[in-house]
């Protein structure tokens, strides 16, 4: 997992998903994840195999008052680069 600022360029299969109001990162992440990827939710790897997901709810919510603060959280999960952004976006694109 890296943590940096939002200077990710996203490539031309990239698809941008936006949290749902009360959806916590890390449920947005796995459902933008299932998506991308055609996967049904519940066959993906858990997402613990990736990253703690309430380490990236804790590193992500309590940004979302003030998304200008530009941190992004980047890791591999299920076969994705996925980039956690303090804004409410998840970025999903092939590795």
């Amino acid at each position: 997992m890296t943590i940096t600022s939002p200077l990710i360029t996203p490539g031309p299969n990239a698809k941008t998903y936006e949290c749902r109001k009360g959806e916590r990162p890390s449920d947005t992440v796995v459902r933008a994840v299932a998506d991308a990827t055609t996967t049904d939710e519940l066959s993906l790897p858990p997402l613990l195999d990736a990253l703690d997901p309430d380490a990236l709810d804790d590193l992500l919510r309590p940004f979302e008052a003030n998304p200008t603060r530009g941190r992004v959280v980047e890791f591999h999960y299920a076969g994705v680069h996925v980039s956690a952004f303090a804004d409410g976006r998840v970025v999903v694109q092939p590795h």
